[in-house]
């Protein structure tokens, strides 16, 4: 925006400045025509004033003024004359001036248009050489490293490493997944732990001996609020307990609703690379992007 401004306003100077030029032009160029036009008076009044055979009379007198005059007249007109030169040659530079200036702002303009350019071509064409090299990344692992993510029972593993043969370089493949419990059985679990705490509440907890104290408790662990399964570490130890379904009917189905209920899924893949000078060296993180 300030460019625009900028420019405008020399834009505006030059046109004035050729304005002004163009009057001084037109002046000195009326000064030439008053010097000749003088200069042409002065020599018919030379030539008349050659030729009178007739002389003291008033004509003679105003000849001779005229031839007289000429000399004071014709420095004047010539100092017009030149003065007016003067002040086109003053204005010819000025307006040069201002020209040269507008064309080195356009010039810096179209310089940091280019220079502009330049960065977006370059980043563009750097990202395509990343997503191109990204592409064939991922298709060769797709292709040759996470499919071993899974063992020959088609079980996900967590992750895979690769070493080369000297020791010193290594791809890591490694997978996120996402544990899902599925709302329907969750909630019929959940019905079942309700009963289990509803029997348990018409006991006082003196009597309960420490073993249904625990799974009191972690039952507890394991609901949000008691409106939802929390997934985490209590949720799994709930779910590898043996109970004994004489004793904790509702905790057995609603374990093995829950067992029913839960699931993995892979969300992403994705690989670190890693290297060391010797096998005796601790591994290095390989930057990636």
């Amino acid at each position: 925006m300030a460019f625009k401004t900028k420019l405008a306003e020399l834009k505006r100077q030059i046109k004035k400045s050729e304005d002004k030029l163009a009057k001084l032009i037109k002046k000195e160029e009326r000064s030439r025509q008053l010097w000749t036009k003088e200069y042409q008076i002065f020599t018919k009044a030379s030539e008349v004033l050659a030729a009178l055979k007739v002389r003291g009379t008033k004509k003679e007198y105003r000849l001779k003024g005229i031839i007289a005059g000429w000399r004071t007249k014709s420095i004047g007109l010539t100092q017009a004359r030149d003065e007016a030169r003067k002040e086109i040659r003053n204005a010819e530079k000025e307006l040069h001036d201002l020209q040269v200036k507008s064309a080195q702002i356009v010039e810096r303009d179209l310089g940091a248009v280019r220079a502009t350019d330049e960065v977006v071509i370059q980043v563009f064409s750097l990202n395509d050489t990343v997503v191109v090299a990204a592409g064939r990344r991922n298709e060769y692992l797709k292709a040759h490293i996470f499919p071993d993510l899974f063992d020959d029972k088609g079980n996900l593993r967590s992750q895979i490493t690769f070493d080369s043969s000297d020791g010193r370089s290594r791809v890591r493949a490694m997978v996120n997944t996402m544990t899902i419990v599925d709302a329907p059985m969750a909630a019929e679990a959940k019905a079942e732990i309700d009963k289990f705490f509803a029997r348990m509440q018409k006991q006082t907890e003196t009597q309960m001996d420490d073993a249904t104290q625990m799974l009191y408790d972690l039952a507890h662990e394991i609901l949000v609020e008691k409106t939802s399964f929390k997934v985490g570490p209590e949720l799994y130890r709930f779910l590898t307990l043996e109970l004994d379904e004489k004793l904790f009917p509702e905790l057995c189905r609603a374990q093995s609703l829950l067992k029913r209920s839960i699931r993995s899924e892979k969300t992403s893949s994705y690989i670190r690379l890693f290297e060391r000078d010797n096998r005796a060296s601790p591994w290095r993180p390989v930057a990636q992007s």
